[in-house]
């Protein structure tokens, strides 16, 4: 007398079975070792990720900027920099800074006509304070200083 054989599909779907069984064994069982390995090497190693330059400047963007979305991010040693090309359409921006020495900030058109100005010399601020700065289609928004020479980092943020 013979062994009878399972039928097909039961041949087919076992091996799939034990696979999933082993699977999920491994992950729950690596997940438990995880934190143990994950506070050793954090106590004797340096953080694996840097800090963005940008993080301070970035954090405005809800309470200076709500429901713009990020467009430009500079960080230049220059007196001007361009931060934003209306290539599509007219557009309205707001604008951060954060200089390493105090300076005047302004936003240009490209006729160099001035936008928006910080009122004093500042390390940060916020340009377009009393709302956007608006420019047409085919027009260029572009970050200027007065003052000494300064590095200063520029966060854009622009209306849908």
């Amino acid at each position: 007398m013979s062994p009878t054989r399972p039928p097909r599909r039961v041949r087919e779907v076992v091996p799939f079975v034990l696979l999933a069984c082993a699977c999920g064994a491994a992950v729950s069982r690596g997940s438990r070792a995880t934190p143990t390995a994950t506070v050793a090497s954090t106590a004797t190693s340096t953080p694996a990720s840097v800090p963005d330059p940008f993080d301070d400047l970035v954090a405005l963007g809800p309470s200076l900027a709500p429901g713009m979305r990020e467009v430009a991010r500079r960080a230049d040693g220059a007196s001007s920099v361009d931060l934003l090309r209306a290539d599509a359409a007219d557009t309205c921006v707001r604008v951060a800074f954060a200089a390493t020495s105090p300076v005047t900030a302004r936003l240009l058109d490209r006729s160099g006509a001035v936008l928006a100005s910080t009122a004093a010399s500042a390390t940060t601020g916020a340009l377009g304070e009393r709302g956007p700065v608006c420019v047409r289609k085919g027009d260029v928004v572009r970050a200027a200083i007065d003052g000494g020479p300064a590095r200063v980092r520029w966060v854009a943020w622009q209306a849908p």
